[in-house]
């Protein structure tokens, strides 16, 4: 071999050395540089801050930290509450950096940010507060930030997020939620499955608890939850919530609603609470589907009757709170062996909260209502409702409009000892004269018409809204029963109940 070709080799050999040394080196700096800003950043605001190594590689453009973790405490200058967050992440990756826009033009362009299986917990210290979740998982891809005018840009259509299970715990602990699985793919669908909570202590004890007020207690299984295309990133940075479409399936809600107790507060109408958002809200269509919903409900905290209903399915299209806007709602269940109920709703976001309602029954036996008039009434129903119709409009005051009660067999008997006295006391007058005086069907004879009613209803606030819905179909039973014009309004003439001292 030549002289001078040993003497290349050794120089180019020299020179790799060199280079790897000086890489090498530059790593370590990079490394050195990048904790001592970090601590100083944490130092700065706050933080609780750690890692057990910090690998930067600048030829190939990565960064990566392992067991990092960061605590953060937080002031809400109105509650005075102090707000705790907990991020354990066993592997941060971020790379490629692209280093030729970061050295031209001061972008820092990056390929893939990536965490995997992180935990999160945060607790509040005042109002106990709690939310956890045991995994984690993020990967965003083609990041950039302009170093110059403290620019952030992200590629909003691929980004995944993985994480659960997750567990909610509410202030006064009375309320907790799990959710096992959430995920989105490819800035996709979210898929939200097992989400399962309600409120903790006994139904029977929810209205004591909760301050002597009128309440609803609710437990819930619910299967999925799933959206149309979404993307979380830019809804979190524009601080608007706008979705396609939702569904949501589940196999058993159980809802208890205790009116023994008055409420403290009016309640509001569903457009005023859709208004009252102040987030710009917009859900295209909402469609829920239930196996079963248990409504189970008392009104002296003593005596509770109870309602199953099946094959639920609901859709409501146009959930939002921009002003003149029309939210409309259409709920199919079963009730019963064959009564099947459909319910249509149309309300305007207006500041009469103005809305129309119209509800058909088909194929409804009194025994289906024995769980709610036997143990609530002291009162046995039998009866052949083949169809009740009525249609409405309404506002915030009052709601006018037609019933229809097609029925036949109907047959009252009073309890002599049941659970409302007042009723029991003139037990035997009513079994008596309930024969005789009430019409037993409609149409009444067989050449004649169906009869038809004007019913109304007039709101109280101090009642939640089914219960001005049910208040022109009580209006419409009661006249189409009663002889004589005795039923009509006297659903009206009810005094709204007012508040115990």
């Amino acid at each position: 071999m030549k002289r001078s070709t040993i003497i290349l080799l050794s120089f180019l050999a020299a020179l790799v050395v060199a280079v790897t040394i000086v890489v090498l080196r530059a790593d370590r700096t990079a490394e050195n540089i990048v904790s001592e800003r970090l601590t100083q950043l944490a130092d700065e605001q706050h933080l609780s801050l750690s890692w057990s190594d910090l690998r930067i590689r600048l030829m190939h453009g990565t960064v990566r930290v392992d067991s990092l973790q960061v605590g953060l405490a937080t002031a809400d200058s109105l509650t005075g509450d102090t707000t705790f967050i907990a991020l354990s992440m066993p592997r941060l990756d971020i790379g490629r950096i692209h280093w030729l826009p970061l050295l031209r033009h001061r972008i820092a362009r990056i390929d893939r940010v990536r965490l995997t299986n992180a935990a999160v917990e945060l607790t509040k210290l005042k109002d106990h507060t709690a939310l956890s979740v045991d995994s984690l998982s993020l990967a965003a891809y083609d990041l950039s930030y302009n170093l110059t005018d403290s620019t952030f840009a992200y590629n909003d259509s691929v980004y995944q997020i993985d994480l659960g299970p997750l567990r909610y715990t509410s202030p006064d602990s009375l309320f907790a939620a799990t959710v096992g699985h959430l995920s989105t793919q490819d800035a996709g669908s979210i898929v939200i499955s097992n989400i399962a909570g309600g409120n903790t202590d006994r139904k029977e004890e929810h209205a004591m608890r909760m301050g002597k007020q009128e309440v609803t207690w609710a437990r819930f299984n619910l299967s999925e939850l799933r959206t149309s295309p979404v993307n979380i990133i830019r809804m979190a940075l524009s601080g608007e919530v706008a979705i396609d479409s939702v569904a949501l399936n589940g196999p058993l809600t159980d809802i208890y609603y205790d009116a023994h107790f008055p409420p403290k507060e009016p309640y509001p109408l569903p457009q005023e609470s859709l208004a009252a958002i102040k987030m710009p809200l917009r859900i295209g269509q909402f469609n829920a589907s239930l196996g079963k919903l248990h409504i189970g409900m008392t009104f002296d905290g003593k005596h509770s009757g109870a309602l199953d209903l099946r094959s639920i399915n609901a859709r409501i299209a146009n959930i939002t709170n921009a002003p003149d806007s029309t939210m409309r709602t259409a709920l199919t269940m079963r009730m019963g062996e064959k009564g099947k109920a459909h319910i249509n709703t149309a309300m305007q976001i207006n500041k009469r909260g103005t809305f129309t309602y119209s509800a058909e029954l088909h194929e409804l036996r009194g025994s289906d209502l024995a769980g709610l008039t036997e143990p609530m009434l002291g009162v046995n129903l039998t009866c052949n409702f083949h169809n009740i119709t009525t249609r409405c409009k309404g506002d915030r005051e009052t709601m006018n409009g037609t019933f229809c009660m097609l029925y036949d067999s109907l047959s009252i008997h009073v309890n002599d000892h049941g659970p409302m006295d007042q009723l029991s006391r003139f037990a035997w007058a009513v079994n008596a004269f309930a024969p005789i005086m009430l019409y037993n069907r409609n149409p009444r004879g067989d050449r004649e018409e169906p009869k038809s009613f004007d019913v109304s209803a007039t709101h109280d606030p101090m009642l939640p809204f089914p219960a001005y819905f049910l208040g022109v179909i009580n209006d419409g039973m009661l006249q189409t029963i009663l002889p004589f014009g005795m039923g009509k309004g006297m659903m009206n003439k009810q005094k709204p109940k007012q508040k115990k001292e």
